[in-house]
């Protein structure tokens, strides 16, 4: 025995202290320290909700707690039992389950809302230890619930930015905790590798690990930082499987060198900032655990190992569903959930049989075959997420408002806005995308995989006529032949693959001779192909170079089918990049369009109050209520997005033929700046007229007149001192009649220009009214309406164009942009119950005046002039517009 003074001993401890071997110790014995402070501090600051809970007080709570349990209501907070199977009524027996074994939580499956909240509550008042409401809600509670958003799927996410799916994210928290629900087992961080995966496909963000982390962290830190558990799954990775583990159990055949440089990439990623929890998947993974038929879920050294001890992750880790065949099938009952416990898992997710599984894990701690700290890690974890995510206030949930509060408007605008982001062009040769110049073409859309009307070809009503034609996927021999021979005449079709779905081993849907068939259509024709169906399905083509384009819109639903239309047309940019490689195709491709047309909006997403708009319909009813018109069109954008379009009323007063949206209106004196203005301006740019000129420099019988020296910029800005109109019908007509050496009321050689029904007059008249123009007097050159010069414009359009002002303009600019319904004399392009009449004319016509120009003097020109004479309806009139405020480019 050594025996050393007081001052002997702090000697040898200070030397031992400054010894190089401690000072190692030591700093390394800090970096430990700080790495787990740095890492519970990320994990609590992810879960930590709205209300700033203090972690230090979970830890307190959980204690609590933990002390006051017997040792199978510890066991119990293990479990999570199943409330339902998928769209059934809920089990029987849950409620007694809970309230015996003091249950740790309840997994919700498919149902409704009001249902699944009513249960939440009464289940939610049984145990002894508040309950953890769990759902797997991959895209949103309307994965399981009706009534509720469904958020694209994430492969669909795969091809749009983070900060959206970050958006998204925190939406699905905000409707979790609206539910009542404290735990969503999402995201899906698998890299589906695998074309084949016949269980992850489209429930994954794509093939790339990186974009997989990165769109996987942006969906968890939205749950988290709405406080919702997020569980990132299936670990160690089910993206590169040929096999379902709901039906059997797949072997995943990786080195741990590749593991790592793939599957593991998003799992350490949001380990690093914080997941919540981890799901672990029913898989066998040799590199890891060599035993057969060993899943990850009941495997050690995967679990502990692995993803705790060489990854440290120390948060929750969940089984996936233990009644699964991927780990049902090789074990019995009893043994399941006691095997997943002692390979390190916390929760113990759905076991079939719930006595059994309590009893076999008090047994194993009662033997001393699990050590009783084992337990206390677990289910004080689970206790302590139980306080941060607000589970110990017992909450009830509100069911009043509940299905308006899960839908509101700003959560469906983010829905579409990321089906919007998605859709990816991956080849557009020779940049026919978005369709240009709509007047060379002779299109046609096909439909395959309904033979219903679809939301894709309502888009092209104002822009593109297309004839449509749609065939089922089942569709026969003869009725392919005949959709062929149609297309004969068509020098553009636009294929529409819909009705999908997401099964890589049923080919997405599409069949074998649906393949066929657009690829021999596509021999023949230039070919825009738009599958609305997984990236994948670019495989099952064997060369997709023969088509001119190809979008991949991912999902069939009404929204992205008139989305993608809306791309093709220019009505939106395309945004998206390919989440996988396909086709030919690699990751990453994505070809970017701007929007070049005005599109529709919801009034919110432009910053307009609603309330506003109201007014608006009650002006527009209030004018039919006292007989001002019968009926209107009005329309409204901006920033070109159309964002009230609407029509009331009726064509005539007998409130016979509503008005509807395509229904063309006389435009009257628009007619100046939607045809004339526009043609004069673009000679100007063209450098074949001078604004700062004369009207005489170009039509010569001006010279010598007191017409001479009209200049186009007092002209046009109604300055030039001209007669604002002159009624030179007056002089064509007697008391009672017209003047039947004018008129007569058969067409014929000599009379040919049509003034109204049953009214022609000879066309060398137009002669006298320009005479009556050049005649009239001048006056001061001060601000006054004027047609007159607008008159000669169109006489100076003709002569420079060598062409008819009508057709001028219908090659220039209406069939360029697409603008179908502005035309002179409707009734050649319209029926006529879409011509809306004008009006009665009790002076001149002495008749209704439908599809004849109601202006008089455009009348007597056969209804073309400058200044009068144009129909059109307000959509085409709101394009014209757009393209002013674009700066002329449209």
């Amino acid at each position: 025995m050594v025996v050393c003074n007081k001052n002997t001993k702090k000697l040898i401890f200070a030397r031992f202290i400054k010894s190089p071997e401690m000072r190692v110790f030591f700093y390394r014995l800090i970096v430990v320290v700080v790495f787990f402070l740095m890492l519970s501090h990320v994990a609590i600051a992810q879960v930590i909700p709205p209300n700033n809970i203090d972690p230090d007080l979970a830890d307190k709570w959980a204690d609590s707690v933990y002390q006051s349990l017997s040792l199978e209501e510890r066991v119990g907070q293990l479990i999570f039992i199943r409330a339902n199977h998928s769209g059934q009524d809920y089990i029987e027996n849950v409620g007694k389950y809970i309230q015996k074994y003091n249950l740790g939580g309840v997994v919700f499956f498919a149902g409704d809302p009001i249902k699944q909240a009513i249960q939440t509550n009464a289940w939610g008042a049984l145990p002894k230890t508040p309950l953890f409401i769990s759902i797997d809600a991959e895209w949103g509670l309307g994965m399981r619930l009706s009534n509720a958003i469904k958020y694209p799927l994430q492969m669909t996410l795969g091809a749009v930015d983070t900060d959206l799916i970050y958006k998204m994210g925190k939406e699905i928290g905000l409707q979790c905790r609206r539910m009542g629900i404290h735990l969503n087992f999402a995201p899906v961080v698998d890299v589906n590798n695998n074309p084949a995966n016949p269980v992850i496909g489209m429930r994954s963000f794509g093939d790339n690990p990186d974009e997989v982390a990165k769109k996987g962290n942006a969906y968890m830190k939205g749950l988290q930082d709405e406080g919702v558990i997020a569980s990132a799954k299936h670990f160690p990775g089910h993206g590169d499987t040929d096999t379902d583990s709901h039906l059997t159990l797949p072997i995943l055949h990786k080195s741990k060198k590749e593991l790592r440089a793939t599957e593991l990439v998003p799992f350490k990623h949001l380990i690093d900032n914080g997941v919540a929890s981890i799901m672990v998947a029913h898989l066998s993974v040799p590199a890891y655990d060599k035993q057969k038929k060993r899943p990850a879920t009941l495997s050690r050294k995967v679990i502990t190992k692995q993803l705790k001890e060489k990854m440290g992750f120390s948060e929750l880790i969940i089984t996936d569903g233990l009644d699964m065949k991927g780990v049902a099938a090789y074990f019995k009952k009893e043994e399941i959930a006691l095997e997943a416990f002692k390979a390190g898992n916390d929760i113990l997710l759905i076991p079939e049989d719930i006595p059994a599984s309590v009893t076999s894990i008090i047994n194993a701690i009662e033997s001393g075959k699990i050590e009783a700290s084992r337990l206390e890690e677990s289910c004080k974890k689970i206790l302590r997420y139980k306080y941060l995510t607000g589970v110990w206030k017992r909450k009830i949930v509100d069911t009043a408002n509940l299905l308006a509060d899960l839908n509101k408007y700003e959560y469906r605008q983010t829905r579409k806005a990321l089906f919007s982001d998605a859709v990816t062009i991956v080849k557009n040769e020779g940049n026919l995308l978005p369709i240009s110049y709509p007047d060379t073409l002779n299109a046609a859309v096909l439909i395959i995989g309904t033979d219903k009307e679809s939301s894709f070809e309502k888009p092209f009503e104002h822009i593109l006529p297309v004839k449509v034609y749609s065939l089922s996927h089942n569709a026969s021999v003869n009725e392919r032949q005949a959709v062929l021979s149609n297309l004969e005449s068509s020098n553009l079709v636009i294929i529409a693959v819909v009705n999908s779905n997401i099964l890589a081993n049923k080919q997405f849907g599409i069949s074998n001779s649906d393949v066929q068939f657009i690829e021999r259509i596509a021999q023949n024709k230039h070919t825009i192909l738009d599958l609305f169906a997984s990236p994948y399905s670019l495989d099952l083509f064997s060369n997709t170079q023969q088509f001119n384009a190809i979008i991949v819109s991912y999902q069939d639903n009404p929204t992205v089918q008139n989305i993608s239309a809306e791309i093709i047309l220019g009505m939106l940019g395309a945004n998206g990049q390919l989440p996988v490689t396909a086709g030919g195709f690699a990751t990453g491709t994505g070809i970017t369009t701007v929007k070049s047309r005005i599109t529709y909006a919801n009034p919110a997403e432009l910053g307009i109050d609603i309330t506003y708009l109201k007014k608006v319909d009650s002006i527009a009813l209030a004018g039919i209520a006292e007989k001002a018109y019968p009926g209107c069109q009005i329309i409204a954008a901006k920033d070109g997005y159309v964002f009230y379009d609407k029509s009331f009323g009726y064509h005539t007063y007998d409130s016979v033929r509503q008005v509807r949206s395509s229904d063309v209106y006389d435009l009257a004196s628009l007619t100046k700046i939607l045809a004339t203005t526009p043609a004069v301006m673009k000679m100007v740019d063209e450098g074949r007229v001078d604004i700062n000129g004369k009207l005489s420099d170009y039509l010569l019988y001006l010279k010598g007149t007191n017409k001479e020296m009209l200049e186009f910029k007092e002209i046009m800005a109604h300055q030039s001192g001209l007669y604002p109109w002159i009624p030179y019908y007056q002089n064509t007509l007697f008391e009672t009649t017209w003047d039947t050496t004018i008129y007569k009321s058969i067409i014929s050689e000599k009379f040919s220009v049509r003034v109204a029904q049953n009214m022609y007059i000879t066309e060398d008249y137009k002669y006298g009214i320009y005479q009556e123009i050049i005649d009239s007097e001048v006056g001061e050159k001060t601000y006054a309406y004027s047609d007159l010069g607008f008159y000669f414009l169109k006489e100076m359009i003709e002569h420079l164009t060598n062409q008819p002002y009508n057709k001028f303009l219908y090659t220039e600019f209406y069939d360029p942009m697409g603008l179908n319904h502005l035309k002179f004399r409707p009734r050649k392009y319209f029926a006529l119950d879409d011509v809306v009449p004008t009006e009665r004319d009790m002076v001149f016509r002495h008749q209704l005046l439908n599809g004849d120009v109601h202006d008089q003097g455009a009348a007597m020109l056969g209804g073309i002039s400058g200044h009068a004479g144009l129909f059109g309806n307000a959509y085409d009139v709101a394009v014209f517009m757009q393209m002013y405020l674009n700066g002329g480019t449209y």
